[in-house]
């Protein structure tokens, strides 16, 4: 987009004091972060996890303009040694919150922070490399003209220069930005473009561009008639969206989701029209029946709705934290990339399945996307799953003691024999048992339980009963261990108490197994495997969120 921009060649001089992170004087850093009363605080860490200790922080009102304003010190203050900062008496408004630490050369950019006059605001968050963007520019500019580069609604600001057709404009906070490029005669922006960390973007030169393409796509998040309202607050949960043939036009979606430009978004609304931050999405799966959107709510309130909307004129960029090693995913199998390996859509992505197939395993459309056919001598294993290494620090023995958890949905083409689902050999175990049901089997070591009464080596076994398990059907089932041993047991959305069961076990563990999927005919999708203890209302959630007909939440065609 091209504009007309007066005398701005001669600002740039004495603009350049304000340049964010060029200069400072800590002495007119405006608040302590100790201090006061204040209506926007938070923590601020470097990229390694370190609190970021004496980080210029700054607050800075929507509409401004580094090019021609001044920010007064009143917005601005400092970190402490733990990274705390606060600033008091801030106006009520939108903002961004800006830092700086001058020592790692790391940068932060947080936009649409609202200040209310009731409440106070929280931004605790982390700060990375910087990255840079490479533009380039019409004919009509010269070679050598030079120029200054703002972000409206922040203090970036920062001098360019073109050189063979093309800026560069660096250090620039890892966000998706609206970009200002100011020369003598001429002004162009460019909308919602992605910085990266430490990478350069190259914007390509668009002469006559097409009308750019938009979708937007509403899911309520208001529960089903006749659920149960939420027995605690669940945040930072994966949650799966559909785009089927039944809310969207599903045709022109699929010629949609081929197009290499563009980019899919989720945002999370309130009933005051307020927006949160873009939430981390997956780059979407698509089948014959349903495109699946991958979304890492951040708070779940029913009052809420999702957002999600497709724009042409963006690039391409999905998040990799949608499952956080943070939140315990150790492994996440969705079963949609194919069987020549099985991808880990866990943060980390250490363990990606590898198929041995007697029978022909084959993908077909499932719970969520693609599930996988299995035959009785089919397996699918996530090699070295027991080995500890720098490379990972992490691994699938989970079970011997602390917390532990998983869920699945199962299809068992039959009832009559016992069968095994997964499996980690001497450590833990999921089977059908015709007369049991699911069964759970941890194995302990003495030396895992010596806190507790009985500290003999054992296996524990917790059924979940024959109810609600018919051959053919999907069934979900959860399992979540406390570490005080306290398990919590569902088929379905139904909860089960089982009493637990011992079985004596002579404790040789000279090979730990890998972890392997197989020996059951049926079929079997989305399977979760982690270090933590997840609710009822997060495992009840993740049922009605995965289960394959009239799953929540929805999108309003």
């Amino acid at each position: 987009m091209m504009k007309f921009c007066k005398n701005i060649l001669p600002a740039i001089v004495a603009l350049s004091a304000t340049f964010w992170g060029c200069s400072s004087n800590s002495s007119t850093a405006g608040n302590s972060a100790e201090t006061g009363s204040p209506e926007l605080a938070g923590i601020l860490f470097l990229d390694g996890g370190k609190p970021a200790a004496l980080a210029r922080v700054q607050c800075v009102p929507q509409d401004f303009d580094a090019t021609s304003e001044t920010l007064p010190a009143k917005y601005m203050t400092e970190t402490n040694a733990n990274g705390q900062f606060s600033l008091d008496s801030i106006p009520t408004g939108t903002y961004s919150l800006e830092a700086y630490h001058e020592e790692s050369g790391e940068r932060l950019l947080v936009q649409n922070v609202k200040v209310t006059e009731d409440d106070s605001v929280a931004v605790n968050d982390t700060l990375a490399v910087p990255g840079a963007l490479q533009f380039y520019l019409f004919n009509s500019l010269k070679e050598g003209s030079v120029g200054v580069a703002t972000v409206l609604g922040t203090t970036v600001l920062r001098e360019v220069v073109v050189h063979d057709g093309k800026v560069l404009v660096d250090s620039l906070p890892a966000e998706t930005l609206s970009v200002h490029l100011y020369f003598e005669n001429d002004s162009l922006e460019y909308g919602g473009v992605v910085v990266v960390s430490g990478d350069t973007m190259a914007v390509a030169k668009i002469i006559e561009p097409d009308p750019s393409i938009v979708k937007t796509f509403v899911a309520p998040l208001a529960l089903p008639k006749g659920t149960d309202t939420l027995s605690s607050f669940v945040s930072d949960i994966p949650l799966a969206l559909r785009l089927t043939p039944d809310n969207s036009d599903f045709d022109s979606l699929a010629k949609l989701m081929s197009r290499a430009d563009g980019r899919w978004e989720v945002v999370r609304i309130s009933p005051d029209g307020g927006r949160s931050k873009k939430l981390p999405i997956a780059k979407p799966s698509l089948n014959e029946n349903e495109a699946v959107f991958w979304v890492n709510v951040d708070s779940l309130n029913v009052a809420d709705s999702l957002e999600l909307s497709y724009n042409s004129a963006v690039e391409s960029a999905y998040a990799n934290d949608v499952f956080p090693t943070n939140r315990s995913y150790s492994l996440v199998w969705h079963f949609d990339s194919g069987l020549s390996s099985v991808e880990d859509a866990a943060e980390k992505g250490y363990f990606a399945g590898n198929v041995d197939s007697a029978a022909g395993a084959e993908l077909s459309a499932s719970v969520v996307g693609n599930g996988v056919s299995l035959g009785a001598k089919d397996f699918i294993v996530a090699k070295n799953s027991s080995d500890l290494d720098s490379a990972r620090k992490v691994n699938l023995t989970l079970a011997s003691s602390g917390y532990f958890c998983f869920s699945v949905w199962v299809q068992l083409e039959s009832l009559d024999k016992e069968q095994t689902i997964f499996e980690k050999s001497e450590e833990y175990a999921l089977r059908y048992v015709p007369e049991k049901g699911f069964v759970v089997e941890l194995y302990y070591m003495s030396n895992d339980i010596e806190n507790t009464a009985d500290s003999a080596t054992r296996i524990n076994f917790w059924n979940s009963g024959t109810n609600d398990i018919v051959a053919g059907e999907w069934i979900f089932v959860a399992f979540n261990r406390h570490q005080n041993e306290r398990v919590t047991f569902f088929v379905n959305d139904v909860k089960v108490d089982p009493e637990v069961e011992y079985a004596g076990w002579d404790g040789i563990r000279e090979n730990l197994h890998d972890f392997k999927v197989g020996g059951f005919t049926g079929k079997i999708d989305e399977l979760n495997l982690g270090g933590c203890y997840r609710d009822d209302s997060w495992t009840r959630l993740t049922y009605l969120n995965q289960k394959p007909t009239g799953s929540w939440p929805m999108f309003i065609k």
